[in-house]
Order: structure tokens, then C-alpha cells, then sequence
């Protein structure tokens, strides 16, 4: 706006017979320039790779001071500082090749205006004195193609920093809130969401079940066979949790072989099922490159409305004691009576 304002005050002074011109073509720029900045106001270049159509806008600003040369050359040295002046625009935005591109344009612009008005005979030329402001444009120009490179560079290192910070802080907090081994939730998260969950059944009165799912005999497959095909048997056993429930359930490691399911939206008589499907699935799958048969015990315990987390946690976990001395393989869900007794 301020250069607009300089060149039609130079030209004003130096060649006022322009002036009706070169008022229009001010005028027809920034109509242009107003409609792109409504175009990026409105949103209809967000989809775009460059939402603020920094090409366009600096191409339309060069096609501008090619008109303004043309209509008034005895302006030139405001004209040729015009160009210049366009370029540090997308130094931060385009990328090199854009901003060679515009530099290009720039250059071709000015050499074909002065190549039509020296046809027409507006303007006389010294060739050598032409030839030595041509070439100090087109190096200024390509200077600052070079520093549009250095900056895209620094600026596309910059961004991968970037990348690599956001991806360490993801994975920072996936640390934080998974389980190293099997990539389940661990138990911090659990106990955060069953805090949750709590809040929600207190609140709409929506029911959830916790099981507590524990490896029968697991200590023994570490001795037979290894803790690595140990380690091979909880991960393949997560898959199979993590698969065998839905999107609104959530599964994480509670503690070495033991896994714990909250089941949402569940009550004690609509999960014993699903958990003996569980189990049966278990029972019927071979883990890890040595083939073992395996089997849980599973204890279910369902909240009550104002209940703490820990209440629910040991009874779920009290049921599960008893799977295990009841014979192993079987789901234990507390009866009525016994959650009476239990909260009581």
C-alpha cells in the first residue's frame, strides 16, 4: 500500500499524462488482491497446499508493476525496487522452486516490457547501460531465489524437528499410559478410566462389569519353556483380549499375567457368557513358536452406584482366587447374596 501510494506521487511528479492509467491499474490490482484475501477468508483455499496463495498473490503483484512499467517507464528505478520488494514476500512460504519461479516471472516481465517499448519507440536505449541494469536485475533477482533456498532449507529442517518432537511426545505419552510388552493400557490408565466410568454409572446409571483375567499355571511355562516364550504368550494372549472385545470396552495389563476387561454397559448376567466365549477361545488357540494349550480364570465383579474403585478392584479379584481353587479354567461371577455381603 505505502509503495502504491510512493509510485503514483513519483508519478504524479515526474509524468502526470499517466496518471488516469495508472490510477486504473491501482485500482484493478488491489480489486484482485481484495478477492484473494476474501477467497482465503472465506476458505475456499484451506484445501490448498498453500492456503494463502502466496504464488498467486506475488504473481498478480509482479503482472501489476508490468503494467505500471509499461504505462510509466520514466518511473523505472521505483518500478525495478517494486520487483525486488515482492520477493521477500514468499521467502517464508514458497517453496524454492515456487520462488524461482516467481523470480523468473519477474525478470521476464521487466525484459518484455522494455523489449515493447523500445519497439514502439517510447523510450530510447544505451545498450551497454541496458545490459549492465539488466544483468544487475536478474542477479538480484537470483539472489534472492538463493536466499528463498536457504531459507525452504532451514525451514523444511525446521518442520522435520518438528515432526520428530511431535512423534517423541506421542510416543512419550504412550509410554506413559501402555504397557511396554503387550501394548495394552497399563494399570495407571486403567485405574483413570475406571475413575471414569464411575463417574458415568453414578451419574446416567449406566451399568459396567470388571473381570479379572489371570494364565493358569503360567509360572510354569516361564520355567519349562523360558521367559521369552513367556513373554511371546502374553503378547499373543493381548491380541486376543484386544480382539475379542468392542470399541467402547477397554483391555489392559492389571500386573504380569494378569489382564483386567471393563466391560461397559454390561451387567453380570450379559458378560458371564461373553467371558466363557473368552475362555473357550483361549482354550482352543496354541501361543507362541512352541504351540501351548492355555487357560485363564476369570473373576467378575459388577459396580454399584457410589461404590470405590478399590472395593470393586478386590472383589473382582477375591472371585478370582476362588476360580483358581476351584479348579482353574472357569469364570466366577459374584452372586447377588455375595455382593451384598461384599459391599455390606
Amino acid at each position: 500500500m505505502l509503495f502504491s501510494l510512493l509510485f503514483l506521487v513519483q508519478a504524479l511528479v515526474t509524468s502526470a499524462a499517466y496518471l488516469p492509467a495508472l490510477v486504473a491499474v491501482h485500482l484493478l490490482y488491489w480489486l484482485g488482491q481484495g478477492a484473494m484475501l476474501w477467497l482465503i477468508a472465506a476458505g475456499h483455499t484451506a484445501s490448498l497446499r498453500d492456503p494463502g496463495i502466496t504464488g498467486v498473490m506475488m504473481a498478480w503483484a509482479v503482472i501489476f508493476l508490468s503494467a505500471a512499467l509499461y504505462l510509466c517507464y520514466d518511473c523505472r528505478e521505483l518500478i525495478l525496487l517494486g520487483y525486488l520488494m515482492v520477493l521477500p514476500y514468499g521467502i517464508f512460504r514458497l517453496t524454492w522452486r515456487g520462488f524461482l519461479g516467481v523470480a523468473l516471472l519477474a525478470m521476464a516481465g521487466y525484459t518484455s516490457v522494455m523489449l515493447v517499448l523500445h519497439h514502439q519507440n517510447k523510450m530510447q536505449w544505451a545498450a551497454g547501460h541496458e545490459a549492465i541494469l539488466g544483468v544487475a536485475f536478474l542477479i538480484s533477482l537470483l539472489s534472492y531465489s538463493l536466499l528463498g533456498r536457504e531459507v525452504g532449507i532451514l525451514r523444511d529442517a525446521y518442520r522435520h524437528k518438528n515432526r520428530q518432537l511431535r512423534q517423541a511426545m506421542v510416543r512419550i505419552e504412550e509410554l506413559a499410559v501402555r504397557d511396554e510388552l503387550t501394548g495394552l493400557y497399563n494399570r495407571r490408565y486403567l485405574l483413570g478410566s475406571l475413575e471414569r466410568r464411575q463417574a458415568l454409572a453414578n451419574r446416567e446409571g449406566l451399568p459396567f462389569v470388571l473381570a479379572f483375567v489371570d494364565i493358569d499355571h503360567f509360572k510354569q511355562i516361564n520355567d519349562q519353556h523360558g521367559h521369552k516364550v513367556g513373554d511371546q504368550v502374553l503378547e499373543e494372549l493381548a491380541v486376543l483380549l484386544s480382539g475379542s472385545v468392542r470399541e467402547v470396552d477397554l483391555v489392559a495389563r492389571y500386573g504380569g499375567e494378569e489382564f483386567v476387561l471393563l466391560l461397559n454397559g454390561l451387567t453380570l448376567v450379559t458378560a458371564e457368557p461373553a467371558l466363557n466365549r473368552l475362555r473357550m477361545a483361549v482354550m482352543e488357540k496354541r501361543f507362541s513358536q512352541s504351540a501351548l494349550p492355555l487357560t485363564v480364570s476369570v473373576g467378575v465383579s459388577q459396580y454399584h452406584p457410589g461404590e470405590s474403585s478399590d472395593a470393586l478392584i478386590n472383589r473382582a479379584d477375591r472371585l478370582l482366587y476362588e476360580a483358581k481353587r476351584s479348579g482353574r479354567n472357569r469364570v466366577i461371577t459374584e452372586s447377588l447374596e455375595r455382593v451384598r455381603e461384599m459391599v455390606d
